[in-house]
């Protein structure tokens, strides 16, 4: 280690020269040190995988000795790296097309716990790989892992495929095609592996099968705008920690597993924005709770909150204090009540469920206040590039695709519209059937139309009055709301009028207008 202490090197820092000399500080102590202001420090030393260990220190001699204390866990890692490299390559090479497929299987998860350690891939896909060898009882009771690699060929893999969409439930429906897909992915991956990574084998038979299973989208059940309005008004009673939650997932359409992994610090009160770049997941080998970076680069980002939702965490923040708590940027948002310590997600989703429940509404997921959030503002007609943004989408179709998406209500505007358009023989909307009662209604070629249409007879200058007064009567006899606005008619403007009858369409479509009767004489 040197002993010596560079006056270049110490003039990166606040302190002197000989003070640092008389401490017994030298340049080698200082290496992978910065001063970034005054008496606070960061401590970054490289690592092989590529991503540093990092830590902002506000003591000289504390960030040393951090630094020395990183620069051996390093040394350990690459060691230990190296050692299982090499165990790695020597398993690899022996590893031949006459193995079995369990054999290559198991090196397989050797390679990708190795992705994970390296920090290629995240610990959550390393363990999914591992959960579907272990415990995926389609691919156990399909006899394919006691099979040579080599003998799996083109007709060997369509009777693996085969066997997948043959299987049925208890009840004797066959599999949802997204079940039988997860098994078919994992034998696929491994077999992609064995021809490109091992080279043992020229072509991956799954390739070629017939009806290949996929991973289909499915809709997903949202509230509608009327239901959203109420879950606002009814969550304004609950407990603080479940009101901002639910905020916050409704109004800014986050993942339920980024929600969660939110830190105090994220938050910026000024610009009205929330950084989101890790998420909280489950482990599916041993059910812990592993915080990650978020999915995709485009799932990190940083997305406008609303008001609301930003004066609900400061109101939490300061319950969290008035509790005893001191609370720091760095510390997670949702956490339990008797710590500063992440709580398991599912105490979150059964107390929607409870809450909906409660309410007397229909139930979806606690996650899919995302979707009503996103379809919210596709429906609204708002600029999808954003909405992409906004949602963390990596592609354009994933929004239209799982987000833009239809129901029987949907479906009903639509045919109301067409309804309207080409069935409704007055011509007239609701709020211009208002207007003509209001005397509002300036465009007496239509309203004339109107009028000859209802009395069955000619309209002139000579009988103009007296027709449009029968039905203006008539349309106040079958509309009884019109009387109730008609009272507070001066304090309307044209857009009021509009707001009002906004989602009268279908009850005006299911009421008959027929001619007035002839015989009244005029």
């Amino acid at each position: 280690m040197a002993s010596s202490l560079s006056r270049k090197t110490i003039k990166k820092f606040s302190i002197s020269y000989n003070e640092a000399k008389s401490l017994g500080i030298t340049d080698e102590d200082l290496k992978y040190i910065s001063e970034i202001s005054p008496k606070k420090y960061r401590v970054s030393v490289p690592n092989p995988s590529g991503k540093r260990k990092t830590k902002v220190i506000y003591d000289l001699l504390d960030a040393i000795q951090l630094k020395y204390d990183f620069v051996r866990v390093v040394q350990a890692e690459v060691k230990k790296y190296n050692e299982m490299n090499t165990t790695l390559k020597s398993s690899k090479s022996k590893l031949t097309k006459y193995n079995t497929v369990r054999d290559g299987i198991e090196l397989y998860l050797k390679d990708r716990e190795e992705d994970y350690k390296r920090e290629i891939i995240q610990r959550s896909t390393y363990e999914h790989d591992v959960n579907d060898y272990l415990n995926s009882v389609y691919l156990r009771e399909s006899g394919i892992y006691d099979k040579i690699i080599d003998d799996i060929d083109d007709e060997a893999a369509q009777e693996f495929v085969d066997y997948l969409l043959d299987l049925k439930k208890k009840n004797g429906n066959k599999l949802a095609e997204n079940t039988i897909y997860k098994p078919f992915s994992f034998i696929h991956k491994v077999f992609n592996y064995f021809v490109k990574d091992l080279k043992i084998i020229t072509f991956n038979p799954f390739d070629s099968v017939k009806k290949k299973p996929k991973a289909v989208p499915q809709d997903k059940d949202y509230f509608s705008e009327e239901e959203m309005h109420y879950v606002h008004e009814k969550v304004e009673f609950e407990n603080i920690r479940f009101r901002t939650l639910i905020i916050l997932m409704l109004d800014g359409g986050l993942r339920k597993e980024e929600a969660l992994a939110i830190k105090f610090g994220d938050v910026n009160n000024l610009r009205k924005t929330l950084k989101i770049s890790r998420a909280v997941v489950i482990s599916p080998l041993n059910g812990e709770l592993i915080v990650k970076p978020v999915k995709t680069k485009n799932s990190k980002r940083e997305i406008v909150l609303t008001n609301h939702c930003l004066d609900l965490i400061e109101k939490y923040k300061k319950f969290k204090e008035a509790c005893g708590f001191v609370v720091n940027d760095s510390d997670f948002v949702f956490t339990s009540w008797e710590s500063l310590d992440l709580i398991m997600p599912e105490r979150y989703t059964a107390e929607f469920s409870k809450f909906l429940k409660r309410i007397n509404m229909k139930h979806i997921p606690l996650k899919n206040l995302r979707t009503t959030n996103a379809t919210f503002f596709v429906a609204k007609g708002q600029n999808l590039k954003a909405v992409q943004k906004h949602a963390g989408h990596s592609t354009f179709d994933t929004t239209m695709t799982f987000y833009a998406q239809t129901n029987l209500n949907e479906e009903r505007k639509l045919v109301n519209t067409y309804e309207e358009e080409f069935y409704n023989k007055l011509g007239l909307t609701v709020p211009e059937l208002y207007k003509v009662v209001s005397n509002r209604f300036t465009d007496k070629k239509r309203l004339i139309g109107v009028i000859e249409s209802l009395s069955n007879m000619y309209i002139d200058d000579s009988n103009y009055d007296v027709q449009l007064e029968r039905c203006v009567e008539y349309f106040r006899e079958l509309f009884p709301i019109f009387d109730k606005i008609l009272k507070i008619d001066s304090l309307l403007d044209e857009d009021d009028i509009d707001c009002i009858f906004s989602g009268y369409t279908e009850k005006y479509l299911s009421i008959k207008i027929e001619p007035l009767k002839p015989s009244i004489k005029i």
